[in-house]
């Protein structure tokens, strides 16, 4: 799966990015549409959105699964940098909630990052 074939999945799981991809089709970058869906966890997390949340996140599972070498990158140095940005200021619940609907592939590299040496 490419980046194309993810902002095709990311629209079925969460309409409302359909506006915000229009931009994203002129950039032809993995970490763009990646920023993107990004952005739009970040909201649902903030506004409380569970329902939208669960998706997004089931959905960026499924793309570190079946996705090619450049959006694999794009979810590591994007979307898994900012995890801890993202759940911060918000509970323990929501935050047990977000890391629980990662799959064990996220949650790994989750940890990896989070535990490298140097840091």
């Amino acid at each position: 799966m490419n980046y194309q074939d993810a902002i095709a999945e990311i629209n079925l799981a969460l309409p409302s990015c359909r506006e915000e991809f229009k931009e994203t089709y002129k950039a032809n970058n993995s970490f763009v549409v990646i920023s993107t869906f990004t952005r739009q966890i970040r909201n649902a997390i903030q506004d409380q959105n569970q329902k939208n949340l669960t998706n997004a996140l089931q959905k960026m599972n499924e793309l570190y699964d079946k996705g090619d070498t450049a959006l694999k990158n794009a979810i590591e140095n994007v979307f898994i940098y900012a995890l801890d940005s993202m759940t911060f200021s918000c509970g323990i619940e929501r935050r047990t909630l977000v890391f629980s609907q990662l799959s064990s592939g996220l949650n790994s590299k989750y940890l990896q990052q989070v535990y490298k040496t140097g840091l």
